[in-house]
């Protein structure tokens, strides 16, 4: 449990003040808030907490109790008007064994109220698939999408976190049924509302294999907006979009000058990019793929303030640098690939697409270049979009520096 945890009691008599105690949840620094209510737990109630939560205090990870919570415990900073209520006695599941699937990315508020929902029903077992590779190809900046290992252990400790009774068990899934028709014993299907046919395309399986049919339980998303990717919903795409030009990863080797190598293959706009950091007071932009032998062992050494005196040096480069050349950051630019055989393609008129896709298929690819970097960027929308993603990611290194 973090260091800075609260419980927000909420009763019928307060619940119109929620607005407020999300608020100073929020600015009293908590990390974690807990929520306890003391009325009926409906899914409008439920999926209109996580949205005020994400409107009102975004950095706060809310997670709504199906267990008691001891205020008393240390650390726990008490929210709300209400007097903590004595544990009324264990509240009966309509089913033993549930099941739902995702990606779970960047786990947020509306996958909240999925998990909520499943832990509401089941009293034995929570069954999660979590999409991986071919499933999640398709989805937007996939690239940048956590490891499916972490996925399921932040489901896992979310569930067992908040249900106090059910275990949850997870395993990667790389087709659309996974467990849902293995275990012959789930009961119900917990689905969101754009993904009801695969509710009914799972029992339509189960049904083949002469399995009992699940009870489909369709819950709302949670409502969010995202005008870049046309989001009318909070999702992890959205939340992947927010964390270009961020930090991505702890940084394992400052020093100074601090070395930062930018990287992008062909039609990335690495080029543009460097453009808008040349005008960055305190940083210094060299083109590594372009610089002499010597001034490359200059740079990687003690020399380094003889070839620059700002407190960063940027290295533009076709393939990532690594720690071996004494880089503290990689900041590396990605593309969909059939966005990066048109660019090819518009400033090279002359190769085929063929050519374009070979071309590509010899650089590095889009994954390895995520896994390996600090703070990635998409140049895929807008000028101003990709000048945004630059000013955060320059704001936030003066900040580490």
């Amino acid at each position: 449990m973090p260091s800075k945890t609260g419980l927000l009691l909420i009763s019928e008599h307060n619940l119109a003040e929620i607005q407020d105690f999300l608020k100073s949840a929020s600015d009293s620094g908590v990390e974690r808030l807990y929520v306890r209510l003391s009325i009926c737990q409906t899914d409008d109630l439920i999926s209109k907490i996580y949205l005020l939560s994400a409107n009102l205090c975004p950095k706060v990870d809310v997670r709504i109790l199906a267990k008691p919570l001891n205020p008393s415990e240390p650390d726990v900073q008490l929210f709300g008007s209400e007097k903590p209520l004595e544990n009324s006695g264990r509240i009966e599941k309509k089913y033993k064994k549930v099941v739902l699937g995702g990606t779970f990315d960047r786990l947020h508020n509306g996958h909240k109220v999925l998990l909520n929902k499943a832990i509401e029903l089941a009293s034995e077992e929570i069954v999660v698939g979590v999409t991986d590779k071919e499933m999640i190809i398709k989805k937007s900046l996939y690239e940048m999408i956590e490891p499916v290992e972490y996925r399921m252990r932040k489901v896992v400790e979310f569930v067992e976190d908040v249900s106090g009774e059910a275990k949850c068990t997870t395993e990667p899934i790389i087709d659309p049924f996974g467990p849902s028709t293995r275990i012959p014993d789930l009961e119900a299907i917990i689905v969101s509302r754009e993904t009801v046919k695969g509710g009914d395309a799972v029992n339509k399986r189960r049904l083949e294999n002469g399995m009992s049919q699940l009870e489909v339980i369709v819950v709302e998303l949670v409502e969010g907006s995202d005008v870049i990717l046309n989001e009318t919903k909070i999702s992890s795409s959205s939340r992947r979009r927010e964390d270009l030009g961020r930090l991505l990863r702890p940084v394992q080797n400052p020093r100074t000058p601090y070395l930062v190598n930018l990287n992008g293959g062909s039609g990335s706009g690495k080029e543009d990019i460097g453009e808008m950091l040349k005008g960055k007071a305190g940083i210094q932009i060299l083109n590594w793929d372009e610089i002499s032998e010597e001034e490359k062992s200059q740079v990687l050494k003690s020399e380094a303030s003889r070839v620059s005196k700002e407190k960063v040096i940027v290295l533009l480069s076709s393939d990532p640098l690594d720690s071996t050349h004494g880089i503290s950051e990689i900041w590396s630019i990605f593309l969909p690939s059939s966005e990066t055989i048109k660019r090819i393609i518009e400033k090279n008129p002359e190769i085929s697409e063929d050519v374009a896709k070979e071309r590509l298929q010899a650089e590095i690819q889009n994954k390895e270049r995520i896994e390996k970097c600090h703070v990635a960027f998409c140049t895929l929308w807008s000028e101003q979009e990709t000048k945004q993603q630059v000013e955060r990611a320059v704001k936030e290194l003066m900040k580490r520096i």
